[in-house]
């Protein structure tokens, strides 16, 4: 069985979430940058990695991870995430 889980993302950009999750898009709930997934409830919880980034920030890690989606703050700003778990596995990485 799968569903679909909200994970917040924290400064750290580290989240529990179950093993093998697939994250489907990011969004601003008032100040809280969240995360969906696709999860298997009964899968085992282990920590994965997710960084979030500026526009026009420059970009100091690499391989950066494929690209998880775009969220505009409530002020404005734009965050571009990107799933760090999965660097290694980017083409041309």
């Amino acid at each position: 069985m799968t569903t679909v889980w909200k994970f917040l993302l924290t400064r750290d950009g580290i989240v529990e979430m179950p093993e093998g999750a697939l994250p489907l898009s990011v969004a601003f709930r008032g100040s809280d940058l969240c995360l969906w997934a696709l999860v298997d409830p009964d899968a085992r919880k282990v920590p994965r990695r997710f960084i979030s980034l500026g526009t026009g920030q420059p970009i100091e890690v690499a391989p950066i991870g494929p690209f998880v989606g775009t969220a505009t703050d409530p002020q404005g700003g734009v965050h571009h995430v990107f799933d760090r778990n999965e660097a290694q596995n980017v083409p041309g990485a």
